[in-house]
């Protein structure tokens, strides 16, 4: 796997004119560091402003989350990043907690990712299967038919099924056992999946467009370059 980094050079693309080219490859070493923090800063910077906006580097919406919910993507996201300069030609734009550097690249490429009942439960915390059944469990039971014996009012006979309301499964089920009757409703077993792969769609937030690149390049080697010429 790449380095989920945003790399950062001085070595001109051909993008940038010839004079602009030149005038990148004559800077002295601590003139390059210093440009290359330059680039990173403005690249962490239009990071951020990415997230607040939720768009990509493109300027496109992101995609949005597969559960539907409203909550901000990637908020956690614009703290703790870094600057590292490599040497006099490269550096990146990291974070200082490897698992977000991580977290930021498999978002960035839509790569699938690994889950297993353990890592679930470390992510998301262990639920209480005594506690009452949620809404979202209710819901989804009475979607795929969930039916309970009702004794007769009348007539003889034994118990007919009817289904029920959500309210009656959030009175009277627990967590667990919603959980267990629709385990069995969708899988015919009482085992659930003990690993599954979940593929994030690829959100580009990580850099920048080559437009941009030599944007940002272009402008900060004038800046760098006039402040030289007046020392």
């Amino acid at each position: 796997m790449a380095l989920p980094d945003i790399t950062l050079t001085t070595n001109p693309k051909g993008t940038l004119r010839l004079r602009d080219q030149i005038d990148v490859l004559t800077m002295g070493p601590a003139d390059r560091r210093r440009l290359l923090k330059q680039i990173g800063k403005q690249t962490r910077t239009d990071f951020r402003k990415n997230i607040q906006g939720q768009q990509t580097i493109a300027g496109s919406p992101m995609e949005p989350r597969v559960s539907k919910k409203k909550r901000r993507m990637f908020s956690k996201m614009a703290k703790g990043m870094i600057i590292k300069i490599l040497n006099d030609h490269a550096g990146v734009v990291t974070w200082k907690q490897p698992a977000k550097a991580k977290l930021a690249y498999q978002h960035h490429h839509g790569m699938p990712e690994n889950y297993t009942a353990r890592k679930a439960a470390k992510i998301n915390g262990v639920p209480n299967y005594k506690s009452p059944a949620t809404a979202a469990q209710a819901k989804s039971l009475t979607k795929a038919g969930f039916k309970r014996p009702v004794a007769r009012k009348r007539g003889k006979g034994g118990a007919i099924m009817k289904r029920v309301p959500q309210r009656w499964i959030r009175e009277n089920m627990t967590q667990g056992q919603a959980g267990l009757v629709l385990r069995m409703m969708r899988t015919n077993s009482k085992k659930g999946k003990q690993s599954w792969t979940i593929k994030a769609p690829a959100r580009p937030i990580l850099g920048a467009t080559t437009k941009d690149a030599d944007k940002y390049l272009t402008a900060m080697a004038t800046n760098a370059l006039r402040e030289i010429k007046k020392a």
